[in-house]
């Protein structure tokens, strides 16, 4: 007892752990990347470093640009024309300080980051702007390649401009502050040429080209080689393609782009917070990550061990299962208890929060405790659920104990019932429907005692549920009779089927012996003409008995369903065309005339074409046999694409007067000759038809006169969507 106590307080210690661990994980080394920081000590040689100096050097390229639009000089020049727009028909320039000042007075500001923001004191509403200075815009400073398609393409209002201009005017002030100097230990020297011009783009005039490639992390390019000098692990693929479009003289002008890091981050930067953030959060991860392990490896240990031991007596010698008041409920009502438990959690947690929240503040967070929460309360409920199932599994009452057990042995009783006396259909409706009816009946007039206290309603049920019962039990005692009966005719013709498999089997052997000898005899030569008369006789009979023997076996595998079969696509017209080149010689030996038709368009079958082919050929061998000689043989391929089958009608004449029924045909050992004088074994229609039937298809024939027609119907096969 005290083990189970034991273990189930470290259980409950682990998965809070567990939680806790996660918790750390997602705030304490946020982005996911806990296993980065762990396996990546060194800030200066991980990705995030790298992630950070690609991004840093990309925005260099915003500063040549932003500096190029705003500065004249080196400073910001206010009265720089930044845009002109068509106003009224009239041709109206658009100065930099002139666009600060209608932003200001639409409530635009910037805040401590560089970011534009609205909400500012404003003089000019939206609606105002939007109603009194629509302008159409023909050149933006910061778009040069921006060309006017139609009159009214580039119509906006002032105030959209003024936004527009002012956000590439914010991201002039963030490049300018990240690579102040003073405030950054990322340095870049660029400098462009072209005939005697040049011009140098750099946040530190102090330094050489050759002193920022000096420090620790640098890069270096230049036109002449396009070879990247760097001890970066990589750089941005697009370094090449950004210096040549960031060229203020245009294409083909020469360049130089030096960018270095001083990684002892004497500056408090970016790089320097992020280098901290990282130590901190590698820290964070290895905490988290060695919790996380620990504490899963504890919860599934002492989970093993509650499930291990639970239902044991206190005594060590007690090892029958021991039950609880809960464990006696079928186990999908347990389920349901925990579900609904579940379903409370989930409807209550928010609830729970918000009052918490009015008493601690606001809970950042939320989603993440509320999760938490929800889960605890599902796991602690689910535990001793899942617990109760075990010790019913231990006990081996789980699956007896089920409302699905009893229910399914309520219905495998009725349709194996009355599938025993009559078809499926009467199962159905005339067997488990009145059942249900009464039972549906027997619960309103229950739940109608219980309402009214009718006296008339209980006994009323009482008399229903008496009379369904006896009828029931009647039927199964009929039922069980019928089951026998089939059970012993089943073993009947399995017994039969594995007698002929045998006899079969064990003629094999000495057949072989005979058909060997009778070869070794026809190869001396012996003068004797009787003796080859009878040789000849000999090879030929032993010859059909292997045939029958062979078709006795395969008949048997057919009949019984013991043959597998591997369904296929297949295109019915050819495989019938590549069997009737097969008997060409025979139908030609047997002046027979094959007259093939079929449709234009592929008639494609599911099926197992090793089989079809042996159905195919039993039926043209029939027709070599039996049909009259020198009549023509007419073989039809088609399609119904109402039953989705298609056919294979084979018909001929035959030879000899057709004094038998179609069904008797597909019998064993029957053949339409009464006197049985050709030569074959009488098993090829029955091994048509069962290996027709084994895939999924029906071997109809059909006898009008001397004229026999067979045809094999198998279903088409799915045909593509796409197909035009």
């Amino acid at each position: 007892m005290i083990k189970k106590v034991i273990s189930a307080i470290v259980n409950a210690i682990a998965i809070l752990m567990v939680l806790v661990s996660i918790g750390i994980l997602t705030f304490g080394a946020a982005g996911g990347n806990a296993l980065e920081y762990v396996s990546q000590p060194d800030y200066i040689e991980s990705n995030a470093f790298e992630n950070q100096a690609h991004q840093t050097m990309a925005d260099v390229f915003d500063y040549i640009k932003l500096t190029d639009i705003f500065e004249e000089d080196g400073k910001l020049n206010l009265n720089q024309i930044i845009a002109q727009a068509d106003v009224n028909g009239q041709n109206v320039s658009y100065s930099l300080d002139y666009l600060i000042q209608y932003g200001r007075s639409m409530g635009y500001y910037f805040d401590t980051k560089n970011q534009l923001r609205e909400g500012g004191v404003a003089t000019v509403t939206k609606e105002m702007d939007e109603l009194k200075h629509q302008i159409v815009v023909q050149y933006r400073a910061y778009m040069p390649n921006y060309k006017q398609q139609s009159p009214t393409d580039g119509q906006m209002s002032l105030g959209t401009l003024t936004k527009e201009a002012l956000s590439h005017l914010a991201r002039y002030y963030a490049v300018k502050s990240e690579f102040d100097p003073a405030r950054t230990n990322f340095y870049f020297n660029v400098i462009y040429q072209k005939d005697q011009e040049s011009r140098v783009y750099t946040n530190a005039p102090s330094l050489s080209e050759d002193e920022i490639r000096s420090l620790p992390k640098y890069a270096y390019t230049d036109s002449s080689s396009l070879e990247v000098i760097s001890d970066y692990h990589d750089l941005p693929q697009d370094l090449i393609m950004l210096l040549q479009a960031r060229s203020p003289f245009g294409s083909n002008c020469q360049y130089r782009f030096s960018t270095g890091i001083d990684t002892s981050f004497p500056v408090q930067d970016s790089f320097a917070d992020a280098s901290q953030e990282y130590n901190e959060r590698r820290e964070n991860s290895i905490i988290g990550l060695t919790l996380l392990i620990l504490s899963s490896v504890s919860f599934i240990v002492s989970l093993v061990l509650l499930i291990t031991w639970t239902g044991h007596g206190a005594e060590q010698s007690d090892r029958k299962p021991h039950l609880l008041p809960f464990d006696h409920l079928p186990v999908e009502l347990r389920m349901l208890i925990g579900a609904l438990f579940g379903l409370i959690a989930f409807l209550v947690t928010p609830v729970f929060l918000s009052s918490l929240e009015n008493i601690l503040g606001v809970i950042d967070n939320w989603s993440f405790w509320e999760n938490c929460i929800r889960f605890l309360a599902d796991y602690f409920v689910a535990l001793p659920l899942t617990l109760s199932i075990v010790r019913s599994f231990k006990a081996g009452r789980l699956w007896a104990d089920s409302l699905l057990n009893g229910t399914a042995g309520l219905i495998g009783h009725y349709i194996h019932a009355a599938e025993k006396t009559t078809p499926k259909i009467f199962t159905y409706v005339l067997f488990v429907l009145p059942n249900l009816l009464a039972a549906g009946m027997v619960v309103t007039l229950f739940v109608h005692f219980f309402q009214a206290q009718s006296l008339r309603a209980f006994l009323s049920a009482l008399g229903i549920a008496i009379i369904i019962l006896a009828i029931d039990c009647y039927a199964w005692r009929i039922a069980t009779g019928l089951s026998q009966a089939v059970d012993e005719q089943v073993k009947a013709e399995r017994l039969k089927a594995d007698l002929i498999t045998n006899v079969s089997h064990d003629l094999k052997t000495p057949l072989t012996s005979i058909i060997s000898y009778v070869d070794l005899l026809k190869r001396e030569n012996i003068d004797n003409p009787n003796v080859q008369a009878y040789l000849k006789v000999l090879d030929q009979k032993s010859t059909r008995l292997k045939t029958l023997t062979e078709d006795l076996v395969e008949a048997s595998k057919a009949s019984s369903g013991n043959v597998k079969i591997d369904f296929a696509d297949i295109n019915y017209t050819e495989i019938v065309e590549q069997a009737l080149g097969e008997f060409e010689d025979k139908t030609s030996a047997a002046k027979l005339e094959m007259i093939l038709s079929y449709p234009e368009h592929p008639v494609m079958i599911r099926a197992d074409g090793r089989h079809l082919w042996r159905v195919i050929e039993n039926l043209l061998n029939n027709c070599c046999k039996y049909a009259l000689r020198g009549s023509r043989v007419y073989v039809d391929v088609t399609e119904d694409t109402e039953t989705g089958t298609a056919a294979c009608t084979i018909k001929n004449i035959s030879s000899r007067p057709l004094n038998i029924s179609p069904e008797e045909l597909t019998e064993r050992f029957v053949r339409g000759d009464v006197s049985r004088t050709t030569e074959g074994s009488g098993l090829g229609l029955s091994i048509a038809k069962s290996l027709t039937k084994l895939m999924d298809g029906e071997l109809v024939i059909s006898i009008d006169g001397d004229l026999y027609k067979a045809a094999i119907v198998l279903k088409t096969a799915a045909r593509d969507t796409n197909e035009g």
